[in-house]
């Protein structure tokens, strides 16, 4: 096979992954699916908590990537280095795999990777992370920091 068509395979295959993860954590696959604005991105909406996560299956030319993302907070502009610095010592001290960005005015929690070699054990891992970290973190950064729980949608999806 060429290597167009071991990407679409692969992507296939993580298309397939997802949704089994998704129904080991009791939901439908099918209901939790969100349309996207890009024709190469596959996205699926699921809670933990008060925290949404989002996760994104991309096909970009080079390669297949999983993307799972919880929109945590939208900051206050006035704390904003205070709070970009605990972020940063967060990464670096309390998070394995994930990290915290910022996008706009919204705090991020991520992880991500290629889908090369990717099973089922790494996309449950990256989901259910993503979601037990940013419920835990989201109060506590609020309390410190101030801010709001992000209620909106992450960009890409409609």
């Amino acid at each position: 096979m060429g290597q167009v068509e071991d990407q679409n395979q692969n992507f296939e295959t993580c298309h397939k992954l997802v949704d089994t993860v998704i129904l080991e954590l009791g939901l439908d696959p099918a209901k939790n699916r969100r349309e996207t604005t890009d024709a190469n991105r596959l996205a699926w909406q699921l809670r933990r908590g008060s925290a949404a996560v989002y996760i994104f299956l991309d096909a970009r030319p080079d390669s297949n990537y999983l993307q799972v993302v919880s929109p945590v907070m939208k900051y206050d502009e006035a704390k904003a280095f205070p709070l970009f610095r605990r972020l940063l010592e967060l990464n670096s001290s309390a998070l394995f795999g994930l990290a915290f960005g910022v996008k706009g005015d919204t705090v991020l929690l991520s992880a991500e990777r290629s889908t090369m070699d990717i099973d089922r054990s790494e996309v449950k891992w990256m989901i259910s992370n993503v979601g037990r970290v940013a419920d835990h973190f989201d109060d506590k950064l609020i309390a410190e920091f101030g801010g709001v729980k992000q209620r909106q949608t992450v960009a890409g999806v409609k």
